[in-house]
């Protein structure tokens, strides 16, 4: 009798196990379209009340979630740039938010750790996924990354400052056969000054003599009200290595033209020439141009050519003008940087990973969010890519990794050993009901 009694519980035991088993299918095959859900398995246990070589007493099973947290999903492309996925091992270290009575954001700094990455700009800037979670990363400063400490990323820099021009790259080969007083047409190049303004940069050669030239730059407005003009000459090889600059002088007071001011040549194995501009409005620049290099065949050289004409290859500068935000980059790094219309990249965050000993012991949460345990261990924050942590995909989603055949399965397999169980309860109590019969 009380072997029925035990066969009956083992049996009703069996039945929980399967509901288990079945809830955790049900879980995975709800969120099977889940941006970075991670499949929830279920592992059976015996239970052993009383087992000898002679008697074993039921005693019946047990089930147990088995949670799979480092399964990689597949990683789709999408359109939107703050859109992330990792590819290996890790977790996206992120947090969550308030607002106070005057809408102000207030984090919590609780952190939190997730696979669900679909983060957009909400209204204040912060990179925010479907769930709610703010990403945080490391500050940026002066190509310097903070690793003291995450903090939730804000894109907040829509304006980048313009930078003055400080030197401006001039290629270009001048005839060897031209005649003495040939003059060249002028090359013209946008520069800027300390508030934005852009000036116009002319560059014209005047042959002297042999193996000798007058470089002349005249800039619009970098003297004050006037225009600023100054002049070198440039004397080439004519040995080897023949052709190349050979020095740069500038020229002196009492040769200058009337309105020009004598400059001052670089040092070194530098080809080029330096003068100071006083634009309206801003202060002292120093402005450089680079010949290229003495005795070198680089930037301007002196050769034969079929034209005899000046012929420039390029002319460039390397200030900005004042940009607006234009958009977004992360690269697989996890490097976030700002674009903008000027063309000038600011590096402002990097994004970590976080990595547990023991990642499926982490404490799952609602929004595809995990927390760190004893049994997990504490989150060790890399940078992507390093000491085994994955590498971020822009615009791209990891997907759940349920897989609906799998399941399916799997559920067919729970439903039949639920069927068995439940038999084993109508025989059990088939067999009681004679039992009593009997008495």
């Amino acid at each position: 009798m009380s072997s029925l009694f035990a066969a009956l519980g083992v049996a009703v035991s069996g039945l929980g196990a399967q509901s288990q088993a079945i809830g955790n299918i049900s879980d995975d095959l709800a969120n099977s379209q889940t941006i970075g859900y991670k499949s929830i398995g279920t592992s059976f246990s015996d239970l052993v009340t009383a087992s000898s070589a002679t008697n074993n007493s039921p005693g019946g099973v047990r089930a147990r979630p088995e949670y799979q947290n480092d399964v990689q999903g597949n990683i789709a492309t999408t359109a939107t740039t703050t859109n992330l996925a990792i590819s290996g091992q890790g977790f996206f270290d992120v947090t969550s938010a308030s607002q106070d009575s005057t809408g102000a954001t207030v984090f919590t700094g609780s952190n939190f750790y997730t696979r669900a990455g679909d983060f957009t700009l909400n209204k204040d800037g912060y990179m925010v996924n479907g769930a709610g979670y703010y990403l945080q990363g490391y500050t940026i400063s002066n190509n310097i990354v903070d690793t003291a400490q995450t903090t939730p990323i804000l894109i907040s820099s829509l304006l980048d400052n313009p930078v003055a021009t400080k030197t401006v790259t001039y290629t270009a080969n001048v005839p060897a056969s031209a005649a003495t007083g040939y003059s060249s047409t002028a090359s013209t190049v946008q520069i800027y000054d300390a508030l934005g303004n852009t000036h116009q940069t002319s560059v014209t050669w005047q042959k002297t003599g042999t193996n000798t030239w007058i470089v002349d730059i005249s800039v619009a407005g970098g003297n004050g009200a006037t225009d600023y003009k100054t002049q070198a000459t440039v004397t080439f090889n004519s040995a080897s290595p023949a052709g190349t600059i050979a020095s740069v002088v500038p020229v002196a007071v009492g040769s200058l033209p009337a309105g020009y001011t004598v400059c001052v040549a670089d040092t070194g194995t530098a080809a080029g020439i330096n003068f100071s501009l006083n634009f309206p409005g801003t202060g002292a620049q120093t402005l450089n141009l680079n010949l290229g290099t003495l005795n070198a065949a680089t930037g301007v050289t002196q050769y034969a050519n079929a034209s005899s004409t000046v012929s420039v290859s390029s002319i460039s500068q390397n200030g900005l003008g004042e940009g607006s935000y234009s958009s977004i980059g992360i690269d697989n790094n996890g490097v976030v940087s700002i674009n903008y219309t000027n063309g000038s990249t600011r590096e402002i965050y990097q994004i970590p990973i976080a990595q547990f000993n023991s990642p499926d012991n982490l404490q799952r949460g609602t929004g595809g969010i995990y927390t760190a345990t004893l049994a997990s261990g504490n989150a060790n924050l890399h940078l992507a890519g390093t000491n085994g942590a994955g590498t971020i995909s822009s615009s791209s989603l990891e997907s759940s990794d349920v897989d609906i055949a799998s399941e399916f399965t799997t559920m067919i397999q729970s439903q039949q050993v639920y069927s068995a169980n439940a038999k084993v309860v109508s025989t059990v109590n088939s067999m009681l009901d004679k039992i009593i019969q009997a008495v």
